[in-house]
């Protein structure tokens, strides 16, 4: 039933009576005492009535059009997967039911691709930005597909072999020495073509998402506006504070954008695990296999990589399906992917110590990245500075909720109800599900944890203890009688639950309840032994997180709805009893609190959260715009973008010089804790940025022979169009993803051609050798300036439209060149020298 403490606030005051009986004689905090405004809870109960006085529709609609219209729009923004309601559902509990441990995924997310990109960046000289197809635009290529792979969960046969299967993706992604056994392609080309189409699949709006983020600023400025505008203003104070705590929310929808998912995610684990694929079988090949240990026979540790190799290719026929499951965005528990051990490992052994310009010595530095020595656990890993992340992600949502819970804390009646308490329960029950889940990923991962020499000493000195043993064995026993009468105890109870749901279902009136007896046994026998199966860590996800993250999302609905509607507005909840304090309710205060530290109460919770928010949205904004040079489709313009993002970190130096002394001092000496308790093995070499170069290495001269020879021979990267002079000046062409020729499965069936000239392309490409189908994009060349005669292309090939078909890369041969022969590579060259310009 609907209250109305306005009328309830006339009536208690002009009543004596009630105020001699209600009235409060408690303490009270923040105003001042008055015995004709202020009723005690159980007054308020009993004078006004149990009902709410809910906010009319008015001040409804304001938060409505202020809040949760923004949120919804920012919530679409998110990374979904097309066509997987109930992977969609669950990704949405996850992040709104657990925004500490989402956030610290995607956090470390966007530190591993930061990683990458800072490798990319530092491969070469400050002021060099070499060709796509240089060694510098193949490590692009390489780094861009590892942080692919990195979004997807590796099959629990390759996490067994530990070494091995870290060994064959630096193979995969670093190696061009490797000759491919089910293509005529080289790897290095494969990687090439793949990492192209991962850019062309990659999903894009950023700038939507950004554009959502600016309306939720915009309606957090609106809020600090009218709250300060109308200070003491209660109702304002509230909706400021529901900004607060959603404040989280846009940050986390903001980290998607550098941790992205493609568009076809299941195609694009399928054309990464072709890759692996190519190389697995190639490996497995005695001649291949030789040929490529012997292009390492002129480095030191010839015999480990040998062995190296031929342990990867023995048990490569075992890593079959490499990647299993997209994982992006925190959508799967304990998912650390495999980049981060890659990069880890050829950081210490060899980028590290080199710094800038690592790549100049190419032979040394790709064998090192290919076959330099592998951690322990392969691609299961630990690095103490995930908690920087992790810290950064409490301090993130601690923020958010903290602002909201000082703002409704101390607006009268001072102290902790319903709303503070509704935020304190909202973080806590995230806090706890982070620490539940890193437990459990401690005690279940199978990453091993060597005991420390002063600790196996420590324990063998207590074992020689008589007494010590004795409390160890009873301690032992105890515990396993505990196990069994547990074991026992959840038999019976489920035994009891089955014979409880059969006596239900058969209560209704079925037609041959036998039968349906039958069924419902056999179901539940059948739940069960799904159960039993259930590895521990699905055990803990499915009957501990997703319950309590479904919980959490729904007590957050609850809030924003309480608050919008104004369930809030009843005794119980407006006399802040939670907590001890309060009890009571001032009408005179219920609306606009005139307390004098209303204003630095309120300011702190708002400058809490607004600067939470801006330094978070200001470190994501900066990786993506420092990252994106990756992921960008058009080499020329990563490259502007790379020369920006130097820029940018030559300038900003001092920051980061300023962060670096407090990592030393922090990071630091939890990482050598780290080593003393066997949580780590070794201590992690850190690359880092600078603009100065001293690896400088002394390279032997290549013959010029030698260097025309591999060019046109074995490189299938070579440039074979006459550039010496300049084309019509009524030309224009360009290049276009129309029908882009792969190598990979399709990541989207064929269907019916969408124009005349795309219909016309397919009947000439039916009428073509296999080997000459393939291609990759069009050339839009104008009717009347055709280039048919500049690059030698037959007329037949000009469609009435000005499309023409280009081959699989730029800078590869055009199709149709008279006289043209195809080598071992698959390209096709003239008979004469690529030097004479004449190829027809």
């Amino acid at each position: 039933m609907k209250r109305d403490f306005a009328k309830c606030a006339v009536d208690y005051k002009n009543n004596e009576t009630a105020q001699a009986e209600f009235g409060w004689i408690g303490p009270i905090v923040g105003i001042d005492r008055n015995n004709a405004t202020q009723i005690s809870r159980q007054g308020c109960l009993d004078f006004c009535g149990a009902g709410m006085d809910t906010y009319p529709w008015g001040e409804a609609s304001s938060t409505i059009t202020t809040w949760i219209l923004p949120v919804i729009g920012t919530l679409l923004q998110a990374p979904f997967e097309s066509n997987t309601t109930k992977r969609t559902l669950l990704a949405i509990t996850r992040w709104v039911g657990s925004p500490i441990a989402s956030l610290s995924y995607v956090l470390w997310n966007i530190k591993v691709s930061a990683k990458a990109a800072l490798m990319v960046d530092m491969a070469v000289k400050y002021g060099q930005t070499p060709d796509r197809k240089s060694d510098f635009g193949s490590m692009r290529d390489s780094m861009y597909i590892l942080l692919a792979m990195n979004q997807y969960t590796l099959n629990d046969a390759v996490v067994r072999r530990e070494k091995e299967a870290e060994s064959l993706l630096r193979i995969v992604l670093f190696s061009k020495d490797l000759r491919l056994t089910d293509t005529d392609k080289t790897l290095r080309r494969m990687r090439r073509i793949l990492a192209r189409e991962l850019r062309e699949m990659r999903r894009r709006g950023v700038v939507p998402v950004f554009v959502s983020t600016m309306w939720f600023l915009f309606a957090f400025g609106l809020s600090i506006q009218a709250a300060f505008g109308d200070l003491g203003q209660n109702t304002t104070a509230h909706d400021l504070a529901l900004g607060c705590l959603l404040a989280w929310f846009p940050i986390l929808i903001m980290g998607s954008i550098v941790d992205r998912n493609p568009i076809a995610a299941d195609a694009i684990r399928i054309k990464l695990n072709a890759l692996v694929d190519h190389v697995r079988h190639s490996l497995r090949n005695e001649q291949h296999r030789n040929n490529f240990i012997g292009s390492f026979k002129n480095q030191p540790q010839f015999n480990e990589l040998k062995k190296q190799v031929e342990d990867v290719a023995n048990k490569g026929e075992y890593m079959e399906e490499f990647f299993q499951e997209f994982a992006g965005q925190a959508r799967i528990r304990w998912h650390y992917g495999a980049a981060h051990p890659i990069l880890s490992d050829i950081e210490n052994c060899y980028i590290a110590e080199r710094g800038r310009n690592w790549l100049a010595n190419e032979e040394e530095a790709r064998a090192n990245l290919v076959l330099g020595p592998v951690n322990d656990e392969g691609l299961v890993w630990f690095d103490i500075r995930e908690f920087w992340q992790v810290a950064s992600a409490i301090t993130v949502v601690g923020g958010s909720c903290g602002g909201a819970f000082i703002l409704s804390y101390f607006t009268p009646t001072v102290g902790l109800g319903c709303r503070s308490g509704g935020y304190t329960i909202f973080f806590c029950v995230a806090l706890g599900l982070l620490t539940v889940e890193m437990m459990v990923w401690l005690v279940l991962s199978p990453y091993e944890i060597d005991r420390p020499e002063w600790m196996t000493k420590t324990t063998t000195r207590l074992h020689s203890n008589v007494k010590i043993s004795q409390w160890e064995g009873d301690a032992r026993d105890k515990w396993t009688y505990l196990k069994t009468r547990a074991s026992s105890f959840f038999v019976n109870t489920g035994d009891r639950v089955n014979r409880s749901i059969v006596s239900v279902v058969l209560l209704f009136p079925w037609k041959n309840k036998g039968l349906m007896k039958e069924q419902v046994e056999e179901y539940l026998e059948e739940l069960a032994r799904r159960r039993r199966n259930m590895s521990p860590q699905r055990r803990w996800e499915v009957l501990f997180f997703r319950p309590v993250e479904i919980f959490n999302t729904i007590w957050l609905i609850y809030i924003v709805a309480a608050q919008t509607l104004g369930w809030y507005k009843t005794c119980a909840c407006v006399t802040s009893t939670w907590g001890g304090g309060g009890g009571y309710l001032d009408f005179s205060v219920q609306d606009t609190a005139n307390s004098k530290q209303v204003l630095w109460y309120w300011m702190s919770a708002t400058v809490l959260t607004s600067l939470v928010m801006g330094l978070s949205m200001f470190y994501i904004t900066v990786e993506w715009c420092q990252q994106s040079f990756l992921s960008t489709e058009r080499y020329e313009d990563a490259m502007d973008g790379l020369r920006l993002t130097r820029t940018y970190r030559h300038r900003t130096f001092l920051v980061r010089f300023v962060s670096r002394t407090i990592s030393r001092f922090t990071f630091d000496p939890m990482e050598r804790l780290a080593v003393i308790a066997g949580l780590i093995k070794r201590p992690q070499k850190t690359l880092l940025w600078t603009k100065d170069h001293t690896w400088n290495p002394s390279l032997p001269p290549v013959p010029q022979s030698s260097v025309r020879r591999s060019r046109h021979a074995a490189s299938p990267s070579i440039e074979l169009t006459d550039h010496s002079s300049p084309p019509y000046s009524g030309a224009n062409i360009q290049e276009t993803p129309f029908m882009a020729h792969s190598l990979f499965p399709q990541a989207i069936s064929t269907r019916r051609p969408r124009t005349e000239t795309a219909h016309y392309t397919n009947q000439l490409a039916e009428s073509l050798p296999d080997d000459e189908e393939r291609v990759s994009g069009e050339h839009i060349s104008d009717d009347q300036t055709p280039f048919g005669g500049w690059l030698g292309l037959h007329s037949s090939l000009q469609s009435r439209q000005g499309y023409t078909r280009a081959n699989s890369d730029p800078g590869d041969p055009p199709l149709h060149l008279s006289g043209a022969t195809e080598d071992g590579l698959g390209i096709r060259v003239n008979d004469k020298t690529p030097e004479s310009g004449t190829f027809g």
